[in-house]
């Protein structure tokens, strides 16, 4: 099932792609960029941080956000449409509760639709913006699976300052939320007996995936403004 939504996500991203790059309408005053950024995510995992602590453990340490988007600026840049790619890399953890034990090497992907409004098009210095977007997260717990696979929505703030004519620094706060609770579950579960994660009462681990991250990083103007 989760194979099934991360391909038809990637369907509907592609659609939203060759829709934004090929349509007509405003492509007068239509900017295309490529944005990419590192920095912190803190996680926000109820269950099992509430997990974590029954087992004498701290909460999910902070990770390592990467983030890259693809989009289309539109209406003289006051607007634009994005495909978001996000990777979250933490730092290794022990899961040890009566009937599971192994070494958690948790990590989350995102894979989201982003409509964003930019308040200062025209500035340079300060440039604010917030979007929203919608799309498919997946979060896996243990080498190889333990997968809790959600629809997931984000809303997210920026603030770009030009440095080149085609380069803005960008600073970003974003907060992923998933909208379904589910199992950390298969496929292909390693260092688990069963085909779901238990917790210390013995039953099958559920949360939902949410993080603030913070990313400091770069926006690169692919095309510029085309004169008719």
């Amino acid at each position: 099932m989760a194979a099934k939504s991360r391909h038809m996500l990637c369907f509907v991203l592609s659609i939203l792609l060759l829709a934004v790059y090929s349509s007509p309408l405003l492509s007068a005053d239509s900017r295309y960029f490529l944005r990419v950024g590192v920095g912190a995510s803190v996680a926000q995992l109820k269950n099992l941080n509430a997990e974590l602590a029954l087992q004498g453990n701290k909460k999910v340490p902070p990770g390592y956000s990467f983030g890259i988007s693809l989009g289309r600026a539109l209406v003289e840049n006051q607007w634009s449409l994005e495909a978001h790619f996000c990777a979250v890399l933490f730092n290794e953890f022990d899961y040890m509760s009566v009937h599971d034990s192994f070494p958690a090497r948790m990590r989350h992907f995102s894979y989201m639709a982003v409509v964003r409004r930019n308040f200062r098009p025209e500035g340079t210095i300060f440039k604010p913006s917030l979007g929203a977007g919608i799309g498919y997260g997946l979060t896996t717990l243990v080498s190889g699976g333990g997968r809790l696979g959600s629809a997931e929505a984000l809303v997210t703030g920026r603030i770009d300052s030009s440095i080149r004519s085609t380069i803005d620094l960008s600073l970003e706060c974003t907060y992923y939320a998933g909208l379904q609770s589910k199992e950390f579950a298969r496929p292909f579960l390693k260092n688990v007996d069963t085909d779901v994660v238990l917790d210390s009462a013995g039953n099958p681990l559920k949360d939902v995936y949410r993080s603030l991250d913070i990313r400091l990083g770069f926006t690169f103007w692919l095309k510029q403004r085309v004169a008719e």
